[in-house]
């Protein structure tokens, strides 16, 4: 009847507007694929990152061959006239030149031979080489230069995203229409317009009711409107999902190339000859460290075993007695000579016996005074080994443990510095060039110092190995709400990294801070 006529002409017209559609999806994925042929061509010419890090190289190379024959060649400058000057018989140019071998200058009758260092021929063949390797590596590729192989790896890691974006759009531009039986797929699309006849349009001489034909093709028309405007929505959404690809596609093709050059390196860095006894070389050295460390303690244990003040007054007493007995042995020599002379000039009247005393009692001296030489010798020698654990001690302590604290006297008092004794005590700050003994400063100061400094020891203690504690006892009695808080929290830190003991009767300067609290009760 009139509404089978009618609805086949709108199938009619439908077929038609789909084949119209895909014979317009086909013209854009004509065009789609010679970019995506295009954008493959440019992918292609992507340069190794081997090959671009020999011609990074080489490129180094020649630079540094340049700088080598500029420092080690030759400069003249010609000014003036040039008249009748001629350079290795050739007229001679206004200006400056460089010379890197030989080179003869006439001045009329007259003739400048200059001969330039040794190294500037030894330079410019380098630099001869390294441009022939350059120019070879480059050739290799098709460039002329690093400028322009990094330029065409920049074009091919462009051209890798651009081929993702142009795949999703032929995937955009080739889905399945069910209405004219075409299949998903570019394949599908270019067979399906090969083998597609031109279709004759059937035109009915009598429709039997137009009004309603024309509801439905204005209905039919609402419809595809409707079809149309979601898919160009659908198109602006992929456009825009196209548009967020691309520059992902850049970061991924950049974080490929950085994890090339990343493996490389690592590869360089275990190709080195040291590197395959690299964990034994640490275990040794840490077992040397740790013999040094116990012989450190060895020495400052022995050098804290004597009082240098009880030595030093005890060497005093023996050179006085040393003093005394050289006093007394004059004397007694000056005796024994007084004695003889009267011996001589009175002869044998009971003086030999006296004689013979005096003779005993200075032997009896002279052996008194080589034992307190000797006694004072070995008292000597022992401050000087004293002397010298000292300032070993005091070498191989005071400059990690200055370090270590400077970090943190730098948020307690910025632009200080410390200065320690020969004991390792704390002996004054320098500010602005000025120095300042601990006792000159306040109070408060000089608890704060403490305290950085033993956090500075324990720190050194711990990185060695070996088990620290930090006890302190009852700190910052004098330290201000600013310089409290800040002292809290290096305190806080360094508790993260060893076990901190604070023994205090002020509970509330401290009751904000994290910790494990055990009350005594008297």
């Amino acid at each position: 009847g009139a509404l089978s006529t009618g609805e086949e002409l709108l199938r009619a017209s439908r077929r038609r507007s789909a084949v119209s559609a895909a014979r317009a999806r086909h013209a854009e994925l004509i065009d789609l694929e010679r970019l995506q042929e295009e954008a493959t061509v440019l992918a292609a010419s992507l340069i190794p990152a081997k090959a671009m890090d020999a011609i990074e190289a080489n490129e180094r190379l020649v630079a540094e061959a340049r700088a080598a024959l500029a420092a080690g060649a030759t400069r003249i400058a010609l000014v003036g006239n040039a008249e009748g000057i001629s350079i290795d018989g050739e007229p001679m140019a206004l200006g400056e030149r460089t010379l890197s071998g030989e080179t003869r200058l006439r001045f009329g009758n007259a003739e400048l031979i200059i001969t330039p260092p040794a190294g500037a021929a030894s330079a410019e063949g380098a630099l001869s080489s390294a441009l022939e390797r350059q120019k070879s590596a480059l050739g290799e590729f098709g460039l002329t230069s690093l400028a322009e192989g990094r330029a065409r790896n920049d074009t091919a890691r462009d051209a890798v995203g651009e081929l993702r974006t142009i795949a999703a759009r032929i995937s955009a531009v080739t889905p399945a229409d069910a209405l004219i039986g075409l299949a998903a797929g570019p394949d599908a699309l270019k067979l399906f317009i090969a083998e597609m006849n031109d279709e004759s349009k059937t035109v009915e001489a009598d429709i039997p009711d137009i009004t309603l034909l024309t509801a439905r093709l204005e209905a039919a028309d609402t419809a595809l409107a409707r079809a149309e405007g979601a898919q160009e929505s659908a198109v602006e959404a992929l456009r825009r999902a196209e548009q967020e690809d691309a520059p992902l596609a850049s970061a991924e093709a950049g974080a490929a190339s950085t994890l090339a050059n990343a493996n490389s390196q690592i590869e360089t860095i275990e190709g080195r000859p040291e590197f395959p006894t690299l964990a034994a070389d640490v275990v040794r050295a840490r077992e040397q460290m740790a013999e040094a460390a116990v012989k450190l303690e060895e020495a400052t244990r022995d050098a804290t075993a004597h009082d240098p003040a009880a030595i030093t007054r005890r060497i005093e007493t023996i050179d006085a007695r040393v003093k005394a007995a050289g006093e007394a042995r004059a004397k007694l020599e000056m005796d024994v000579a007084r004695l003889e002379g009267t011996v001589e000039s009175e002869g044998g009247k009971g003086l030999a016996d006296r004689e013979a005393g005096a003779r005993e009692e200075a032997e009896a001296a002279r052996a008194a005074l080589q034992r307190i030489t000797e006694e004072a010798d070995t008292l000597k020698l022992l401050r000087d080994t004293l002397d010298e654990a000292r300032d070993e001690t005091s070498a191989k302590f005071v400059g990690p443990v200055a370090k270590r604290a400077k970090r943190h006297i730098e948020r307690l008092l910025p632009g200080c510095d410390l200065s320690f004794s020969e004991d390792l005590t704390l002996e004054a700050i320098v500010r602005g060039g000025i120095s300042e003994g601990c006792g000159d400063l306040s109070r408060g100061t000089q608890e704060q110092l403490a305290v950085l400094t033993r956090i500075a020891f324990a720190d050194m203690l711990l990185e060695q190995g070996r088990p620290v504690s930090l006890i302190l006892d009852d700190p910052l009695v004098y330290a201000d709400d600013a310089r409290l808080d800040l002292m809290v929290e290096i305190l806080s830190e360094a508790a993260e990294r060893m076990q901190v003991i604070l023994l205090t009767c002020r509970d509330r300067a401290f009751r904000h801070v994290a910790a494990n609290r055990v009350s005594i009760d008297r």
